[in-house]
């Protein structure tokens, strides 16, 4: 046991009370490890040790094994079909399997034969076609990986539910493979001996020397030698156990559903109240629409109320531009009759802003120049998931998070997930600036204090993301995200990766700045 794993076992054990869950354990495991920012692999092993502590003696976790039989060991150029059995008695759910073969390998990612097929309970098989090739060409010596990742859905709270394994194929040289050649070239007076030598070990033996040289292959060919010769004809063992090892870092990003709030609340529209007095307008609707009248989801005019504001505000139209996510980026519309303008470009009927802008601020004027004494200047930003992230598994986590709620990925969020938004942020320019912003939220609106990386914009941390706020079966939900500030709801801490439904009236503080969570509304019209 190392240091560093029996003082987060002590620290954390000495903070319990004796009822908790494993579940509870484990978040307090991961929330105590990353405050003191002790590595994933330790935080792993001190929760695996509360694990057996936690479970009966009668009811013992049983790591699922996975065996492969290769049928013949792989060779260079050949087609490969290796079976993979699953055994998980502990399981009952319907594993879900990835299969990731060495891109520098001819394989189709998408062959029916990966999906796994019920054999008996607790019992599953499927196939790996591949070749042993590079485009079409024999592969080259070396080591060629096979990465399997496994999880399972309906999981009691006491086991595991994501595993890992690394499979290492290693490729010798061709001619090493074969036993290679033997050369001997003698002059005419050398002796040569090779008594007690195997030179069934090489595929080919090349001996020269002259009229005097000697050699001497003296037992070569004894009894020893050709029952050698025998075993080695025998076909090898091709069946092997590879060890799954529990995924650590899937393992701790999988949220936990808090009891803070019983019931739900389900709204399409919300709204942030900061303790100075800002506003972040939270929108969830398909399509979001800009203008003058109180119809709009954004009541666009010029704040404070008085004489040349509301002057000014009359060159906006009723209904002035709406914004909606398709699948080439986010298009906005022009539905006014004073014209709108985008990146100092006239927008003729609509424009479009593609995801590939991401972080970089776009201008919007409302009211083209020579039409209005005054334009109404905003600017719009798109916030982007990870690159590092693929389409598919930002799907399997948002169809987790869903499943963690009872609900289901909406609409929206599988149209966010193909485009690669997040969420739009509007920002007021040269009025109300920063008192005021419009969060049209897809998938997530991180809050944070980057505001290239935001959508809601924290002034009192750093720039690190602390929470992310979704949207899912109607209803809101706070997240707090690992390494950030102390986040509270209702005066109770929320331990990273817990999932709290939020509704109308709600306390929200993040380190020291406070925020009020309550039904939309608007500076100065509410």
């Amino acid at each position: 046991m190392t240091t560093a794993v029996e003082t987060l076992y002590t620290l954390v054990k000495s903070q319990l009370s004796g009822s908790e869950s494993l579940t509870d354990v484990s978040t307090q495991v991961a929330a105590v490890g990353q405050m003191v920012a002790i590595p994933a692999d330790v935080i792993a092993e001190v929760v695996e040790r509360f694990r057996h502590e936690l479970l009966p003696v009668d009811n013992a976790v049983v790591t699922p094994r996975l065996l492969v039989d290769w049928g013949e060991l792989p060779r260079v150029g050949h087609q490969v079909r290796p079976e993979f059995s699953l055994i998980c008695p502990n399981y009952q759910s319907r594993p879900e399997i990835v299969i990731h073969v060495d891109q520098d390998l001819d394989h189709d990612p998408n062959d029916k034969s990966r999906i796994p097929q019920a054999e008996e309970s607790g019992l599953w098989t499927f196939h790996v076609p591949f070749r042993m090739t590079s485009e079409g060409m024999d592969c080259r010596p070396g080591h060629y990986l096979i990465d399997v990742d496994l999880s399972f859905r309906d999981v009691p709270p006491e086991l595991p539910r994501f595993f890992r394994c690394r499979i290492r194929l290693n490729v010798p040289d061709a001619a090493l493979n074969s036993g290679g050649v033997l050369e001997i070239d003698g002059d005419g007076q050398s002796m040569v001996n090779l008594q007690g030598y195997n030179l069934k070990q090489f595929s080919r033996v090349v001996l020269k020397g002259g009229q005097d040289s000697v050699i001497n292959l003296q037992n070569d060919f004894s009894d020893e030698a050709t029952a050698g010769s025998q075993n080695a004809s025998d076909k090898p063992v091709a069946t092997f156990e590879y060890q799954l090892k529990v995924n650590s870092e899937k393992q701790l990003r999988f949220p936990v559903l808090s009891a803070q709030a019983s019931k739900r609340v389900y709204l399409d529209a919300a709204c942030l109240t900061f303790e100075d007095g800002r506003r972040s307008l939270l929108l969830t609707r398909p399509r979001i629409t800009f203008g003058r009248s109180r119809d709009n989801d954004v009541i666009i005019r010029f704040l404070p109320p008085g004489e040349e504001n509301d002057r000014c505000s009359r060159n906006i139209s009723r209904t002035h531009f709406i914004a909606e996510v398709t699948s080439e980026g986010v298009e906005l519309k022009d539905e006014s009759r004073s014209g709108m303008e985008v990146n100092y470009s006239v927008v003729t009927d609509r424009e479009v802003i593609s995801a590939i802008h991401a972080g970089d601020a776009s201008h919007i004027d409302l009211g083209v120049t020579g039409t209005v004494s005054r334009k109404f200047e905003m600017e719009m930003l798109i916030l982007s998931p990870d690159r590092r992230q693929s389409r598919d598994e930002l799907e399997y986590w948002d169809e987790m998070y869903c499943e963690v709620v009872g609900g289901r990925l909406s609409r929206l969020g599988r149209q966010a997930l193909d485009v690669g938004i997040n969420a739009v942020r509007y920002d007021r320019v040269d009025n109300l600036p920063g008192e005021e912003s419009y969060v049209h939220l897809l998938r997530e609106a991180v809050l944070g204090g980057s505001p290239a990386q935001s959508a809601i914009i924290l002034r009192e941390s750093g720039p690190q993301p602390q929470a992310r706020i979704l949207h899912i079966d109607r209803t809101y939900w706070l997240e707090p995200l690992a390494g950030g500030l102390p986040v509270t709801v209702d005066g109770v801490v929320m331990q990273p990766r817990t999932l709290v439904a939020l509704a109308p009236g709600m306390e929200l503080q993040f380190g020291s700045e406070k925020v009020r969570f309550d039904r939309p509304s608007q500076l100065y019209l509410d």
